[in-house]
């Protein structure tokens, strides 16, 4: 993957920063916000500082920075353990304990592009998940597009702490990537019965990005779990031909926002925010919801809603959203992992009733 031409821009930067570009590897571009470099290495108005894009190790010297570059102990590979690795796109974890300075140039770095999070010192309490690229065609050579960190005790459960893809690799969907990434980690540490999302609040811009993320996740889960169409990019591929005698297909099936959040890690909050969102979500009547109780049996006193499965197969053709998760469950290493199979197409309702 040869770097980017045209490095993703921002609004307009602050005025207060004290470093105002920054040169990684061999790309220059604006850095967003202010970041506490020692002011003894770093000067207050630093128009250029040299970042190893290996190690994160900084200089205002490009002599001493392009002298580093030819020693860096992280030239052919990142420090800690890979996790994933599909496609090219490897996740590396590393323990911010057993590699301070490293996670401390890390977190200096990532603050040039952070509002709010950022660990500059105490970074011990925290692992850090490296996203890296690297081309077959030149496989010595690796790329560090973007990380995300992780409290490893959190109260709250938290699956992310910080997360950021560096200006030049953004609007690639990589952050997605990261995301789906996090999930994954906290659905193997779910024994605890705790499930976890983002640390909040969120900024503006993780809002954002955690919303359509969160949409896509629930829209895939929906038509996996209640797969039913012909178009083979939005469908599984455990999908079989029904049988003659299985045509009739159940008119509703009944969830709670528990049992989806449940089945996708997700926070019951961010379930209703991600439903919300999507614009599918059709209230029922008390007259529908008496039709829905007798022809499931069941009797549901709490607030309920209709989402139609046609909607949401819709939704993710309007949104360009494929079933296919970009974090692949065979890209992750060292780990168990339980594949889930969809239902039955003879058996997928035309709707879901969701309680609230």
């Amino acid at each position: 993957m040869a770097p980017p031409n045209n490095p993703s821009s921002h609004t307009k930067p602050p005025a207060h920063r004290n470093v105002k570009h920054v040169v990684l590897g061999d790309l220059l571009f604006k850095t967003w916000y202010q970041s506490i470099y020692p002011e003894e290495l770093v000067n207050k108005d630093t128009d250029r500082l040299y970042i190893c894009r290996w190690c994160f190790r900084y200089s205002c010297d490009a002599d001493a920075f392009a002298k580093h570059t030819q020693v860096c102990q992280h030239r052919t590979t990142p420090p800690g353990t890979k996790v994933y690795d599909h496609g090219g796109y490897a996740v590396w974890e590393v323990d911010g304990d057993k590699n301070k300075l490293y996670a401390q140039n890390l977190s200096l770095f990532a603050k040039l592009f952070l509002d709010h999070k950022s660990v500059f010192f105490d970074v011990a309490s925290f692992l850090y998940y490296l996203l890296t690229f690297t081309d077959p065609h030149d496989p010595e050579n690796y790329y560090i597009l973007g990380f995300f960190s992780k409290e490893k005790l959190s109260w709250d459960a938290n699956n992310l702490a910080c997360i950021l893809i560096f200006p030049p690799y953004q609007r690639k969907q990589l952050g997605k990537l990261l995301m789906g990434v996090s999930y994954k980690i906290s659905d193997w540490e779910k024994d605890s019965g705790l499930i976890g999302g983002p640390e909040k609040p969120l900024s503006e811009m993780g809002r954002k990005s955690y919303s359509r993320f969160w949409e896509e996740r629930i829209a895939r889960y929906l038509l996996l779990h209640t797969s039913d169409t012909e178009d083979s990019e939005y469908s599984s591929p455990q999908k079989q031909k029904p049988s003659k005698a299985s045509c009739k297909r159940q008119p509703h099936e009944v969830v709670t926002v528990q049992e989806i959040g449940l089945a996708t890690g997700m926070l019951t909050e961010d379930v209703i925010t991600a439903l919300k969102g999507m614009g599918i979500v059709e209230p029922t009547t008390p007259s529908k919801k008496r039709k829905l109780n007798q022809e499931t049996g069941e009797v549901n006193d709490g607030e309920t809603v209709m989402i139609r499965i046609s909607d949401v197969l819709e939704w993710t053709k309007a949104h360009h959203v494929t079933w296919r998760d970009p974090v692949r469950d065979e890209g992750f290493l060292g780990r168990c992992i339980l594949l889930t199979t969809s239902a039955t197409p003879d058996l997928a309702p035309l709707c879901i009733v969701i309680s609230l």
